[in-house]
């Protein structure tokens, strides 16, 4: 059963949370509260079994972002599943909270069961999925062999492992030999549950079987396979390169044919030796992740990889920022979309200006969906009124190249400015002005209220307003008014409220107008009404 931690410093809403989800049936119970960031670290520290932990922003001591990064800082602490609680005034705050790892985020005005199960439904998914994943480094750890040595090489410190890292590369030199070795990583362009992990193995293993080169392949995730190889056989770099290129070339084809993905490949220097097996895997996972800006279907080798243009990035990050604020005041405005022309800019200003790492792109196109994110809050709109799948956050992450990606924040950028005029219109009908006045009835009778309040509140004029509401509803506005406050005072009168008690709770300043109204309304005075309900006898036997 997953352990789930609450960090609220309101104890109600700590309690809701207890009644709110049945949480036995997400397999799930909550293991631990706290009052705020210091005490929840402390738990934290002191305990290694919490999965979830549902954290708000603004607490005192030590607030919700300041808790995540402490988490982040802590490498021997368990690092739980984030869900953040926010109220959208810490609308940057949040921002900040998903760039610590925030998992997913709950406005606390929208806290009901209907917005939080799927939240905790989908935290639950991911910590399958984790689990499923550790099993798989379990068993390869249990099973030896190259898997389990390539896992370690692929986040082995070295230079706090030396020993362990000479006796895993001695391993692999055993498998593969010491002369003319090279890494190969393969990126491939489809969600891991559409394809076969064994499929790929066994195409890749037939066509280096085929050219006779040595070699292991490691395929954690079907995304990404890393191939370690050597050509002991030939000398020229050039014979090498050629041999490798030809069979990688069969395999890219063999995939895109066979299992209808894209791929793309990078393929490190070729070295002779053996504790050189790391540094040639991670500079192979860097080239192929270069598919991110120039596109799948390509071979990348070290001569591919471009300076990054440091000198740059600050300038072009503010540019960015800049462009991207200007896109979001022009979604707003109503006339013709002047903000495709802005974003044109903004797509090209990433794409040909400068070179950054795909994590740092992906920050800063978080970054640009942030700044929608903000213009839907001032609309008091969530992400969920406008997309009907998944969370953009997590969307973003399933884009292999830049251009699929922009493309994307670009059709959401075109459904944001559709949503938000559509809804603007609709609001202006007369239909939706009637609605939004009854709204503010219901929230206000019991107060002192006006047509012209109501009418001031939907931006009409009262004799507009006072026709269409006769209109739609089919009774005048003080009709409507008046008969809201009645079926009220029956209720509190059932209650046993008496008669100059409820009159104020209702909007009558004094009872006796109030009986008026009422007597008017029902036919009956409020003291033969109650007296016809059995209130009044029983009221007379409690004051003997």
């Amino acid at each position: 059963m997953y352990k789930v931690m609450i960090v609220d410093d309101e104890p109600l809403v700590r309690l809701a949370m207890h009644q709110m989800i049945l949480w036995e049936e997400l397999d799930m119970e909550i293991a631990a509260e706290a009052n705020d960031g210091a005490e929840a670290l402390a738990i934290l520290q002191e305990r290694k079994d919490i999965d979830i932990l549902i954290v708000d922003i603004q607490m005192p001591k030590m607030k919700g972002i300041e808790l995540l990064r402490s988490i982040q800082t802590i490498d021997s602490m368990k690092k739980p599943i984030p869900i953040i609680l926010s109220a959208y005034s810490d609308y940057r705050y949040v921002r900040e909270a998903f760039l610590l790892g925030a998992f997913d985020y709950i406005v606390k005005v929208d806290m009901d069961e209907e917005n939080f199960l799927p939240v905790l439904q989908k935290a639950v998914q991911k910590l399958k999925k984790l689990g499923a994943s550790h099993d798989l480094q379990n068993q390869a750890k249990e099973k030896g062999g190259p898997d389990r040595d390539i896992a370690r090489l692929l986040t082995l410190d070295i230079q706090s492992n030396v020993k362990e890292y000479s006796g895993i590369v001695y391993e692999v030199c055993n498998w593969l030999g010491e002369i003319n070795q090279v890494a190969v990583a393969v990126s491939i362009s489809s969600s891991a549950e559409m394809i076969s992990k064994k499929a790929i193995k066994q195409t890749i293993k037939t066509e280096m079987d085929s050219a006779l080169l040595k070699h292991i392949i490691y395929c954690e995730e079907a995304n990404e396979i890393l191939i370690l190889l050597t050509v002991p056989q030939l000398r020229s770099e050039t014979a090498i390169r050629e041999r490798i290129h030809i069979t990688l070339t069969l395999i890219k084809t063999r995939l895109e044919h066979y299992m209808n993905v894209r791929v793309a490949i990078g393929i490190s220097e070729t070295v002779d030796g053996r504790m050189h097996w790391q540094k040639l895997m991670n500079q192979a996972r860097s080239l192929v992740s270069l598919c991110f800006f120039e596109g799948y279907d390509r071979f990348f080798y070290p001569e591919s990889e471009k300076k990054l243009f440091q000198e740059t990035s600050v300038s072009l990050w503010i540019m960015l920022k800049a462009k991207g604020i200007e896109i979001v005041r022009l979604l707003e405005q109503e006339n013709e979309p002047l903000w495709e022309p802005e974003f044109d800019q903004y797509a090209n200003l990433l794409k040909k200006k400068a070179r950054f790492e795909v994590h740092e792109t992906r920050l800063i196109l978080t970054d640009f969906l942030w700044e929608l994110g903000s213009l839907l809050y001032t609309q008091e709109v969530r992400w969920g009124r406008v997309f009907d799948q998944s969370h953009p956050f997590e969307q973003l992450k399933e884009f292999y190249t830049l251009d699929d990606t922009l493309q994307w924040i670009k059709q959401v950028c075109s459904d944001i400015y559709r949503f938000i005029h559509e809804q603007s219109q609709k609001a202006n009908t007369p239909y939706h002005i009637v609605e939004k006045a009854i709204e503010f009835i219901h929230q206000h009778y019991c107060e002192e209220l006006s047509l012209g309040m109501v009418s001031k509140w939907v931006g009409v004029s009262e004799n507009y307003l006072s026709r269409i509401f006769m209109k739609f509803v089919g009774e005048s506005f003080i009709q409507y008014v008046t008969n809201l406050r009645i079926e009220e005072s029956k209720r509190l009168l059932k209650k046993g409220y008496k008669i100059n008690e409820l009159s104020e709770k209702i909007g009558y300043m004094s009872s006796e107008h109030f009986s008026r109204v009422f007597k008017k309304a029902t036919g009956v005075s409020p003291k033969v009404y109650r007296e016809s309900i059995g209130l009044g006898a029983e009221m007379k036997t409690n004051q003997r």
